[in-house]
């Protein structure tokens, strides 16, 4: 069905309904999207007539009826000073919002943008835009955001051309709207943050594209710009893509991140090159500005009392630690993007290097997806980093080199410094055995082995040849028969048995119903059982398992 312009506009600039102006040319009423003159057909009746406005130059108006609609749309905000809100960026419901005033087609000096409604309430404000047949531009958008203008787009285009329709969709509906921007949702942005942790911390561990917010550009000047950090102002300054070069604004997504987006949003501009660029812009850019570039680098520390530790071993008793390099202490003067050293068939991602020598460079190459070259050098030092999200480079950022996914390759490992025995963190399996003929197995940290209750009366601490509880428990059991000792010998007696019941599995004696022994003997650990007998299973084990227990036994006189 042909749709009828039925509003236009009149000598006074309002706009008024077919029905009540004069019929024919004369009256007075333009078109509100071409402002050409119209005549008014309202004279006639019937059903196949409907009162309409049409151009006296018989030349159909594309865009009349949507103008007609926006137009009608500003004038509901400005009688109703009403609005119903669109869901709210956290997913909460939005409410309907009742302004003070409304202003219409006010020009905005700060961002030179002329929004078709501002709604004053209290002391904020909120910002309207009716679509018709484009939407809010990203450029336009992005200029709203960095303002931190709260903004919301309603489109009309399901919305029919009649005043009260208007009124109902404006007011009462939630649909066919949506937030530019919105401060209760995602009240953060660029200089609120004291730090990037926090962005750091939302990102997920994982190589997500979804992930990869691009919080990284360039303003006019070449300056390296973090969204998140650094001082952001669309309206001042022009910011463009480090990996194509191509003009960027800035959105929000639907989690309330902030990052950049193409001007031109058909811009193909791959995630992975991204990444890659921004991590070499980033680590150049630390380079050129501080007098400390540290690298983490990973190295073995000794234990500290290895030398009088009767326990010690070189695996493991050596400490991975990372240890701080200032490179600007040794020397280090350039950081060079792109650079070819010499006899390499390639171009190196970064080279950091001595003036007028190559013979201690440090070549840094960045892994991000297909974006990466394999490190292939003998003569080099060399770093390679994984860079899988805006996380990772938020990390190179903040922190040295090492502390990220970091790959040191023809670094020595060994450090003569060696490191206290509490930070070895190595756990050994020891047997302790107390008067009254119980006991307890556990891993002990090393410096805590020396440690003990003063009820015990026996130690075995193993060195080597024992790798689980089980192992070490009837090792020192059967030294304990062997040896005569007060001692429960349950775990290792034949009458012992596990039943699967319902829920676990229950451990018992299977004598407690004939012979009157506990029911759970583990609980109580029974001392001198009269009914004990050994499991000749585990005898056996004993023999072909344990000839070769290296175990520090200790005794304490009661």
């Amino acid at each position: 069905m042909k749709a009828y312009l039925t509003y236009a506009i009149n000598t006074e600039g309002d706009l008024v309904h077919i029905d009540s102006v004069p019929n024919g040319n004369g009256c007075g009423c333009v078109c509100p999207h071409c402002k050409s003159e119209l005549c008014a057909k309202n004279g006639g009746s019937g059903e196949k007539m409907v009162h309409h406005f049409a151009h006296l130059s018989g030349s159909d108006c594309v865009g009349a009826i949507e103008s007609a609609l926006h137009k009608m749309a500003k004038d509901v905000m400005k009688e109703t000073l009403s609005l119903q809100l669109p869901e709210r960026l956290d997913g909460s419901r939005g409410e309907v919002l009742r302004f003070d005033r409304v202003e219409v087609e006010f020009f905005d000096k700060e961002t030179r943008l002329r929004p078709d409604c501002i709604g004053y309430y209290g002391d904020k404000i909120l910002w309207i835009e009716f679509k018709r047949t484009h939407a809010v531009d990203a450029k336009k958008k992005g200029k709203i955001i960095s303002a931190r203008i709260d903004c919301i787009e309603i489109d009309l285009n399901s919305c029919d051309l009649d005043h009260e329709s208007v009124r109902r969709f404006i007011t009462e509906e939630s649909d066919h709207r949506i937030w530019i921007r919105d401060t209760q949702s995602n009240p953060r942005f660029a200089g609120s943050y004291e730090s990037n942790q926090s962005y750091i911390d939302n990102c997920d561990d994982c190589y997500n594209y979804g992930h990869i917010q691009r919080v990284f550009a360039k303003d006019e000047h070449g300056h390296l710009i973090n969204l998140l950090k650094d001082d952001f102002d669309m309206n001042a300054h022009s910011y463009y893509c480090l990996a194509c070069g191509k003009e960027l604004t800035v959105d929000v997504n639907k989690v309330g991140q902030y990052g950049f987006v193409h001007v031109n949003e058909s811009c193909h501009c791959e995630d992975d090159l991204y990444l890659h660029e921004a991590a070499k812009d980033i680590i150049q850019h630390k380079f050129s500005v501080s007098n400390d570039f540290s690298l983490l680098i990973p190295q073995y520390q000794k234990c500290s009392a290895k030398d009088n530790c009767t326990l010690f071993l070189e695996d493991a008793c050596s400490k991975d630690k990372g240890i701080l390099y200032n490179l600007k202490d040794y020397g280090y003067n350039e950081c060079i993007k792109n650079y070819k050293l010499p006899d390499y068939g390639y171009k190196c991602d970064l080279v950091i290097k001595k003036a007028n020598s190559y013979k201690d460079a440090i070549i840094i190459s960045i892994n991000a997806g297909d974006c990466h070259i394999d490190v292939n050098t003998e003569e080099y030092r060399a770093i390679e980093i994984e860079v899988l999200n805006d996380s990772v480079l938020l990390d190179l950022q903040e922190h040295p080199i090492g502390k990220n996914r970091s790959t040191f390759i023809n670094f020595k490992r060994d450090n003569r410094k060696t490191a206290p025995r509490s930070e070895m963190d190595r756990c050994i399996l020891k047997f302790s055995l107390f008067s009254s003929g119980k006991y307890h197995v556990a891993p002990i940290l090393c410096d805590k082995l020396e440690e003990h209750k003063f009820s015990t009366v026996l130690e075995h601490i193993f060195v080597e040849g024992v790798q689980n509880i089980h192992d070490a428990k009837w090792y020192s059991l059967l030294k304990c028969r062997e040896q005569k000792r007060k001692v429960c010998l349950c775990e290792i007696c034949w009458f012992l048995a596990k039943i699967n019941g319902l829920y676990m599995t229950e451990t018992i004696c299977k004598r407690y119903k004939t012979k009157g022994t506990p029911h759970y003997p583990l609980e109580s650990m029974p001392v001198n059982c009269p009914f004990f007998c050994i499991d000749k299973e585990i005898e056996s084990m004993a023999k072909l398992n344990y000839g070769n227990v290296i175990v520090i036994e200790k005794v304490y006189e009661k």
